[in-house]
């Protein structure tokens, strides 16, 4: 029985470990959800009958759970999301820009920004944020960057802006909101990773305190909500409301889960009762993991010494970002070491980096073990010399053509290390983070090729090059 049901008895069997998470989604395992919504979650996989409303024109219960979220968010109208925040950025660029349009758009984005520029026949102008070498990280987006976009490319119809990043960090919202209304724009927020900012004032200004006009949440990474559910919120009267709920329609399921929405409006329930006194443990915690492996001296935590630098105006001190770029180890052995060795599994690694989620669920005693567990590792495992690879000297790729355009025109299938100067049709993807290495459109350059290979090398997934390291490229 069990080899018929592979991905069932798989979970179970990841269930049965018992490993100490420190990831996605923010509910970890039901521990942060409390006992009187742990009923039999199937007798709940319901339809639209008469009184469990329907997503697609409430009137009932659902109508009232978005009512309720606006007011907990601080938002004029907020939606529940079961495709995830993917079918909201879709419907954002959808209800403000027309196929042919102009986005300004931080290079910094997720690649279901990209995959919504090419459904929506969006052409991008992109903004690129500072990178920060001895982190390996990418820093915030500087506001003279926007303001220098908005008047060289008039006629775009908004901004659209990632902040936080997946490692915290964040830009200053308020001064490209002003300077993009300043612009008579619509500023669209991916804010993915922080839907709960607004209930600590200890966390950074959220996307609809800084004057958003519109916002994307991804609820399962840091609420106490189901993975695949988000909210989008209107923060201004600059939103045409109608075509939203019509682009929502376009993407999202016809057949939408009661249960994501459930849960949805269970993670605002807890978030608006107690989501400040969890968040006060939450960045207890995180700051006792901050100061244990600083102290330790074997790797680095992030934390607010940032602030102020390459354009980072806050942090999110929730998530635990640890640096091994000086310790001899890649991100992705220090991960693989955790979850192997000491039953650790983090949320995703990169080159130079692991990025851990801290929860209310966790304890002092999880923190220590973590701490603990990195310091050992780094002792055993570190080497004489720095292993991590550089970055090529030109982080993004140079723009050709839209994205749309390269999508859909004629392509052929080159070896990766034959496409030197071609311009490339997929989305190439290390994922996580999901930020695009290559976008459709953009020009592959030797160092790209070379990092590309160097991820590989190390430990990295990249989706959009084939096993056997082919690459599709436009043809000539």
């Amino acid at each position: 029985m069990k080899g018929n049901i592979p991905l069932y008895h798989a979970l179970i069997d990841y269930v049965k470990k018992r490993k100490l998470s420190f990831h996605m989604p923010g509910h970890q395992q039901g521990k942060g959800i409390p006992r009187q919504f742990k009923r039999d979650i199937l007798s709940i996989d319901l339809t639209e009958l008469d009184g469990t409303d329907n997503l697609h024109a409430p009137a009932g219960p659902i109508r009232e759970a978005q009512q309720m979220a606006s007011a907990a968010f601080g938002a004029q109208h907020s939606f529940l999301l079961v495709n995830g925040a993917t079918c909201g950025i879709q419907a954002m660029i959808a209800s403000v820009c027309n196929p042919g349009d102009v986005l300004i758009v931080d290079r910094n984005c997720h690649s279901s920004v990209i995959s919504a520029l090419i459904l929506c026949g969006v052409t991008p102008r992109y903004v690129y944020p500072e990178y920060i070498p001895a982190l390996g990280l990418i820093g915030g987006m500087n506001p003279g960057s926007i303001e220098s976009a908005l008047n060289r490319y008039p006629e775009a119809k908004g901004v659209m802006i990632t902040s936080p990043t997946y490692y915290g960090l964040c830009s200053d919202l308020y001064a490209i909101a002003e300077i993009v209304h300043r612009h008579d724009k619509v500023f669209l927020v991916d804010e993915a990773h922080g839907a709960h900012f607004c209930f600590h004032e200890g966390l950074p200004q959220s996307a609809l305190q800084a004057k958003a006009d519109m916002c994307v949440q991804g609820a399962h990474k840091t609420l106490p909500a189901l993975t695949q559910s988000a909210f989008l919120h209107v923060g201004s009267d600059k939103v045409d409301l109608e075509r939203l709920k019509n682009c929502l329609r376009l993407f999202q399921s016809s057949s939408p889960s009661f249960i994501l929405m459930a849960y949805l409006d269970i993670g605002r329930s807890i978030m608006a009762d107690n989501g400040h006194a969890l968040l006060d443990k939450q960045l207890y915690l995180a700051e006792e993991l901050r100061n244990s492996v600083n102290r330790m001296g074997k790797a680095y935590c992030l934390g607010k010494e940032l602030m102020g630098n390459h354009y980072i105006c806050d942090m999110d001190l929730t998530r635990g970002v640890i640096n091994f770029i000086q310790s001899g180890l890649t991100g992705y052995r220090a991960a693989d070491e955790l979850n192997t060795k000491y039953d650790i599994q983090v949320e995703m690694a990169d080159i130079y980096n692991i990025v851990s989620i801290v929860s209310a669920a966790h304890s002092e005693e999880n923190m220590h073990l973590f701490a603990k567990a990195i310091n050992d590792m780094a002792c055993k495992t570190a080497q004489k010399g720095r292993i991590c690879r550089s970055a090529p000297a030109r982080f993004f790729a140079e723009y050709a053509v839209s994205p749309r355009e390269a999508a859909f025109k004629p392509t052929e299938t080159l070896e990766l290390k034959k496409a030197d100067n071609r311009i490339c049709a997929d989305t190439i993807t290390c994922f996580p983070p999901g930020i695009p290495i290559l976008c459709p459109g953009e020009v592959i350059s030797y160092d790209m090729i070379h990092y590309i290979l160097n991820l590989k090398d190390d430990g990295g997934k990249v989706l959009g090059i084939s096993d056997d390291l082919k690459i599709r490229v436009l043809k000539i």
